[in-house]
């Protein structure tokens, strides 16, 4: 029988929901082995209460013998939102991790509401209207702590998790970015090189990001000096990922990595870096439009493009932005005059025919623009880092062992979820130019709920 989410809510293991004359009762079973009938036997302990919108009644013989509490004032709007939008994906944890799904619903709630440490979270619980929804968890530092490193072990089950997020999934963009982490019980955090130029011990988060779904969907945690091909080609088989197009940045554009995914049958978009050999720039350097295979508008601005056959199967496409090409030549002379190091006219006239460019090697068999755009969405991937840094407060990590760091990363990745849940409710409303996420977050905070 189905039952609304206010009644659902309340159930609990070892508990039974009933309906009699359009009212919800709560019962308190078990179950016996029958002997007999071959079978186990369900028994009915006890009467728990009325199902209400407003919660549970009790018994009246209950109520009798009840001290009468204060009133208690409890933050409800972003709690009763982030259920509205959550129920896929609770609905997938409860599949998945039968025992411990209301703590990764709580945890990921609360951090994803409140931008806290752990540490805090058992004080935003207590004042959330959560704790009613999912009453009598334990949410100290100690107890989270001890969570943090049984959850860790599950990666099996997380992925499980997951992959049900990837099956299915069209368009997929991969991308890694670096978390900080001092902990010296950690082997994985090493000196790696990132795109600010900063060498301190970091891990490497490998993300998924779903263009159908515009969501996270996967991620892995790998060592902070490691984005090579063993990697990469993990984390495609783990997230499940067969039939989708595969769209990635330059770092993952080497030969080994293009090698590998036509060894797994899957179609890609990867960029080249502009030195590559199989950047071919002649109808460039020849200056006559009618040498390229034509254009299209890209947020208003001419795409002109040319391909070059590789074999049968793959082809690179060469695009030219003149408005990007004008930007970066104004770039490089500005920094010429300023007489930074590494900048001379002659480099200037060996780059020129690469200002504006874009190349990538791709076996989508997508018309040209097609697989411009699809290129171009990489942003969205940039956002929900940006998302998991800014508003997660999650560009460094304090966790002390592997397993704490895999909870930890797994936690943050369904607040990310839930996150998007609202992004996606703003995009499709048309109010992003208006209001962020934690906007809106920020605003249903200050809905409070009375229950006396």
């Amino acid at each position: 029988m189905s039952y609304p989410e206010w009644v659902l809510k309340h159930k609990r293991k070892g508990t039974e929901i009933r309906k009699l004359s359009n009212h919800y009762y709560l019962y308190k079973v078990s179950s016996k082995w029958d002997p007999a009938k071959g079978r186990a036997k369900k028994i009915t302990e006890e009467y728990l209460g009325k199902i209400t919108p407003d919660g549970i009644i009790p018994p009246k013989h209950k109520l009798s013998n009840q001290n009468i509490l204060p009133p208690s004032v409890k933050e409800y709007g972003a709690c009763q939102l982030f259920f509205m939008i959550s129920e896929r994906i609770r609905q997938k944890l409860e599949e998945v991790f039968p025992d411990e799904y209301e703590m990764i619903i709580a945890i990921s709630f609360l951090r994803a509401v409140n931008r806290c440490p752990f540490k805090r979270i058992e004080h935003h619980y207590v004042h959330s209207y959560l704790s009613e929804y999912i009453p009598d968890l334990k949410l100290s530092a100690k107890s989270i702590s001890s969570f943090l490193r049984q959850l860790g072990q599950q990666r099996q089950q997380m992925v499980e998790f997951m992959n049900h997020f990837t099956s299915g999934a069209q368009h997929i963009l991969f991308d890694a970015t670096a978390i900080f982490s001092q902990s010296t019980k950690i082997d994985i955090n090493r000196l790696g090189y990132n795109r600010h130029k900063i060498y301190d011990p970091q891990i490497n988060l490998l993300y998924a990001f779903s263009c159908d779904a515009q969501a996270p969907v996967y991620y892995r945690i790998l060592p902070g000096n490691i984005r090579d091909i063993s990697a990469f080609k993990l984390s495609i088989m783990e997230a499940g990922l067969t039939d989708a197009i595969i769209v990635t940045d330059k770092g993952f554009g080497s030969e080994k990595n293009i090698e590998l995914l036509d060894g797994e049958d899957l179609r890609y978009i990867i960029p080249l870096r502009r030195n590559s050999q199989l950047f071919d720039d002649s109808i460039i350097r020849s200056g006559d439009k009618s040498n390229y295979q034509g254009h299209f508008l890209f947020q208003k601005r001419p795409i002109w493009y040319y391909s070059i056959e590789i074999d049968e199967l793959k082809r690179v496409i060469v695009y030219i932005d003149e408005k990007l090409k004008a930007e970066e030549e104004k770039d490089y002379l500005q920094r010429l005059e300023k007489q930074i190091e590494g900048y001379s006219i002659e480099n200037f006239y060996k780059k020129q025919f690469g200002f504006g460019t874009l190349a990538v090697m791709e076996n989508t068999k997508k018309a040209c623009q097609d697989v411009f755009e699809l290129y171009k969405s990489r942003d969205q991937i940039e956002k929900s880092f940006d998302m998991l840094k800014s508003t997660l407060d999650a560009d460094s990590s304090y966790m002390q062992d592997k397993q704490a760091l895999e909870a930890w990363a797994f936690l943050n990745h369904v607040s990310l979820m839930m996150l998007y849940k609202i992004y996606s409710m703003l995009k499709t409303g048309k109010l992003l130019p208006k209001y962020s996420v934690m906007d809106l977050v920020e605003h249903v905070k200050y809905i409070h709920k009375i229950k006396i």
